[in-house]
Parts: C-alpha cells; structure tokens; sequence
C-alpha cells in the first residue's frame, strides 16, 4: 500500500512540474494535472485489487491524447496557414512537423545520402527531426513498443472505436499470423519504395491519419487519389474495423513505426512473460489482445511469451483468469530468472521499495510518465480552445 502512495506522490510531482509549471500555471493546464493524477492513481491501486484491471485507464488516457492532439494541432495549422494543406512555401523551407512515423523511412536514406528526406528541419523548430529521434531513442531503450498502446497520439483513436461496440463482429484470431506477414511485409515495400524515391512513400500515399493532421492540397490526379485513399484508410482501418473487431487493425497491419518498433523492441528494459505452467489454454488472451501478438499455436506450443508484434497494453494480463501474464525485466527473461521469485525483503523499507521496482509498476510508472509529458502541451491547449469554442457560443 506504501508503495502505491509513493508512486502516486512521484508522479504528482512529475505532471505538477510538466503539465503545471512548464505551462506557466494556466488554468487548462491545471485542470489536466487533476485528470492526469486522477488517472495515475486509479490505475495504481485498481492494480493493488487485481492485476491487470488498470488497463481501462490507459485506454482513456490515450484516446483523449489522442482527440487533444488533433484539436490542437489543427487549430495551429489554421492559426499559421489558414488551412490544413501543405503549404509549397512549408515545404520548400523544411517547416513540416517530423512526425514519428517517418522515422524508419528516414533513416535509410539518411545513411546513403546523408540528409533527412522528410521536409523538417533537423533542429531549431517545433518537432524537429533531431528532437523526435532522441524522444524515440530514450523509448526504444525503456518501453520499447509499448509507446503504440500507452503514448501514440495516433493509435488512440483506433484505441477508442475499438471499445465503442461491446461485442466482436468480426473474429480475426485465426489470421493473426498472416496479418503479422502482412504488416512486416508491408513495412519493408515502404523502406524499400522510400530508399527509390527518396520519399516517405507512407506519408504521401498510405497514412490515414492525414485527416486528422495535415495533407497536401488536392489539386491534381494523383494528390486526389491520394486522398481519397486517406479517406478510405482512414474509414476502414481506424474507424469501421476496430469497431467490428474490437482491435487496432491500422497499428498491427499497416503502420510502418509499428513494425520498426517490434523488431527494435528486443532491446528494450521490458516485456511479457506467460507462465506455461499456470496456463490452462483457454485463450482468452488472445481474443483480448488488441495487436494480434497472442496466437492459438503462442498457447498450444507454450512459446512463453506473446510474439514479436506485442505493445504490452495489458489487456492480456487482465483477461487471463489463471493470472499467468505478467510484465517483466527482459535481462530476467534472458538468464531464465523471473521477479516474482525473489525473496521477500525482511524490513518494511525493503518490502516497500521491492514492490516499487516490481516490472510492471517500473513499467506503468515509464509509459505514463512519457505520454503525460507529451501530451501536457496539446491536451491543455485543446481544452482551452473547447472552452472558447463553447464561451463564444453563448
């Protein structure tokens, strides 16, 4: 119980400091940090009564990063251009916003001609290239992919129409194979296009999150029919499938960081552990699992962990009756050791700040700690922008 109160007191530090005082203690930014610890601290102790139940407030953290980011984001593109089209002057100056998903499109290129051929800026601007490579090495080295299901400001909206119907139209367990082929394979056409042209190949023809963001301006045949496959990405991918099959269909099929990020994600300090021994087989793992990385033949061969797809969302951990899944310390897993095994500290300090570094209170602690940073910006300010929405309306 200490322990929790401990954590809850860390992180009340932490969003007091990024979402209170870096925001010069504006109202908005205020009523965030309530949200934020409101958050934080009902995952904590909803975990203390039973593992795996805090899962419900990581999917509204990040659905409303999610619909605070495109607020704000948009309501500055308008501010600075009027519009959200892609200015010729934007791009002809390197002034687009890096956006993660670039990333492993870029780096590529990066290697063979030694400039970045995304048109940002590689320092001095908001979300420079260099800046967003260093926010997703510190991740790469901490939480690894879990920034698809706890940070990504674009895999919220997926997160929340996944959760809009309360029943499964649409079963896609048995295809969980094909659809991991389908998204590796698909990551590497889009490397392989990006290092031809020079250009993020995803970007300009395949992201659906366009709508939500910025695009090109739609005035010739193909910038037509790229939008139009925005549009139809976009309906299917995000909207229309997650709600028929209660999963993230754009993250696990399509989305280029999201593959680049599993194969990164062995280096990471966290993973997840299935206990063969407890398993009972029953699946429910895998019909819960929102990325596909739970297949029939992970249980029926006892592989003893998810595949390499996993964003370590938890909501395996929580649909496990057996209580088999947990998080772990993924230098444990290597030497064949687990941090449940360990032998209960004799002084109540020890117990205290043995339950702290437990994996998955590290874990929950890290992954919230990054999304509350990046979205304390956005989310305070799309607050401010409903509020003189709604002021101006009355």
């Amino acid at each position: 119980m200490i322990s929790s109160f401990v954590l809850c007191g860390l992180m009340s530090c932490l969003v007091f400091f990024f979402g209170v005082v870096m925001r010069n203690f504006e109202p908005t930014s205020i009523i965030y940090a309530l949200f934020l610890i409101f958050l934080y601290t009902r995952m904590t102790f909803a975990e203390r009564k039973r593992v795996g139940s805090g899962v419900i407030y990581r999917r509204i953290f990040q659905t409303v990063f999610a619909v605070g980011f495109c607020i704000a984001f948009i309501a500055d593109l308008y501010a600075e251009r009027g519009s959200m089209a892609i200015t010729s002057e934007a791009m002809n100056n390197s002034e687009l916003p890096f956006c993660h998903i670039a990333i492993p499109q870029v780096l590529v290129p990066f290697l063979i001609t030694k400039s970045i051929i995304f048109p940002a800026r590689v320092s001095g601007m908001y979300a420079a290239a260099a800046s967003m490579i260093c926010i997703w090495l510190a991740l790469v080295l901490t939480v690894g992919r879990g920034w698809c299901s706890w940070i990504c400001f674009y895999g919220g909206w997926e997160e929340g129409f996944s959760h809009v119907a309360k029943k499964r139209r649409l079963i896609l367990l048995p295809k969980n194979k094909e659809m991991r082929e389908i998204h590796f394979g698909f990551f590497f056409f889009i490397i392989l296009a990006s290092i031809c042209q020079l250009s993020c190949i995803y970007c300009e023809w395949f992201c659906p999150f366009k709508l939500t963001t910025e695009y090109f301006p739609m005035n010739s045949i193909p910038t037509l029919i790229a939008g139009v496959m925005f549009i139809g990405l976009f309906l299917g991918l995000v909207v229309i499938l997650p709600i028929l099959t209660k999963r993230r269909t754009q993250c696990s099929t399509l989305c280029p960081f999201g593959a680049f990020a599993s194969l990164t994600d062995r280096i990471s300090l966290f993973t997840m552990k299935i206990d063969t021994d407890k398993c009972k087989g029953c699946l429910k793992c895998a019909n819960a699992c929102p990325f596909g990385a739970i297949d029939i033949t992970t249980i029926q061969e006892k592989k003893g962990h998810p595949e390499l797809n996993c964003a370590k969302c938890g909501e395996c951990v929580n649909a496990c009756p057996e209580k088999a899944i947990s998080y772990e310390f993924r230098f444990n897993m290597k030497k064949g050791k687990c941090s449940c095994g360990k032998k209960e500290a004799k002084t109540a300090f020890g117990r205290v700040l043995q339950e702290i570094s437990e994996p998955a209170q590290l874990f929950r602690f890290a992954a919230f700690t990054f999304g509350m940073i990046m979205s304390s910006g956005f989310v305070d300010r799309s607050i401010k922008i409903v509020f003189d929405a709604i002021k101006g309306a009355l």
